[in-house]
């Protein structure tokens, strides 16, 4: 799993940092809003499970996300690639927010020089969730000295985290105001109706995944899938890395986020599953937010970036 993680951050610190060379005040997040991949709301990003939001300033221009980030915006500069950036990424472990640092400075170690560790402890969120703050400065090999700050939390085994970039110098409280703006929706777990062709497909999927039969888990993604930069046949191989240290996933899908549109849907939610040796149930994100109907049968599509 810790092999997993670090290849994923790889990818993502490198696309980012390879993009470089008076923020307005928080809003109070909405709360019937949609989530970010179905409609864009300016200056708020919507999560759909786990259900929250996070405030950006209103003059920040959107950026497409890159590989493991589901979000990504940046104050514009002439003539100069935006900063500060903000990023949002969700992704599945087991692993205690204690360890973050361990398994993210092997990574920057790598690909830059003069790394020093800035401040490293525990924090929360308004609303008392427990968080991790990580931040830290270094210099690209060959590139320009940058300062990272990532908030950090969980929801079961669904980790989010809130990072931010600058090539201006350390990150101030002002900016680190955003991060801490992450606020999860309250109500907003409850099952959704789907057609039964749907949650037959959910279903289906989630047997797929407990069987470890990777050739029957990709044979519900479509060949023109498509997310966070990564095709079919990346995640293929990424099932191939995961199966034998992954969560169990029980056959029990629920889906929190529904909206249909043709030959496709936006769709969102949880799966149930047990780490191993574990009595207790834990949710773990659906995390492809589109499926498309090919000859008569769902498929995961993805968001297509």
């Amino acid at each position: 799993m810790k092999k997993l993680i670090v290849v994923s951050l790889i990818m993502a610190v490198m696309f980012l940092v390879g993009g470089f060379s008076a923020p307005a005040q928080t809003q109070n997040p909405a709360s019937d809003v949609k989530p970010t991949f179905i409609s864009l709301t300016p200056s708020l990003y919507v999560h759909g499970w786990p259900a929250f939001t996070v405030s950006y300033p209103k003059d920040w221009v959107d950026m497409p996300p890159l590989p493991t980030m589901f979000f990504r915006a940046g104050a514009a500069r002439p003539n100069l690639n935006p900063s500060p950036q903000l990023t949002i990424s969700v992704s599945t472990s087991p692993l205690p927010l204690e360890d973050w640092a361990k398994v993210v400075m092997p990574i920057y170690v790598a690909i830059s020089t003069d790394n020093k560790i800035l401040s490293d402890k525990p924090s929360q969120l308004k609303d008392g969730t427990p968080t991790r703050e990580v931040e830290f400065e270094f210099v690209l090999k060959n590139g320009p000295k940058l300062n990272n700050f990532i908030l950090m939390t969980k929801k079961d085994i669904a980790w989010i985290s809130i990072t931010l970039w600058d090539d201006k110098g350390k990150i101030g409280e002002d900016l680190k105001n955003y991060a801490y703006s992450l606020t999860f929706q309250q109500g907003k777990e409850e099952p959704v109706k789907v057609p039964p062709d749907v949650r037959a497909f959910v279903d289906k999927y989630a047997s797929d995944v407990v069987s470890g039969d990777v050739e029957r888990i990709m044979a519900n993604f479509s060949d023109q899938f498509l997310h966070r930069g990564q095709n079919k046949a990346f995640f293929e191989k990424y099932f191939r890395q995961i199966l034998t240290q992954w969560v169990s996933i029980t056959s029990e899908a629920t889906v929190t986020v529904f909206e249909p549109r043709g030959d496709k849907a936006y769709v969102d939610g949880f799966f149930l599953g047990k780490g191993k040796g574990s009595p207790n149930a834990l949710k773990g994100p659906m995390a492809y937010q589109q499926i498309i109907k090919e000859n008569d049968q769902w498929k995961w599509y993805g968001n297509q970036k």
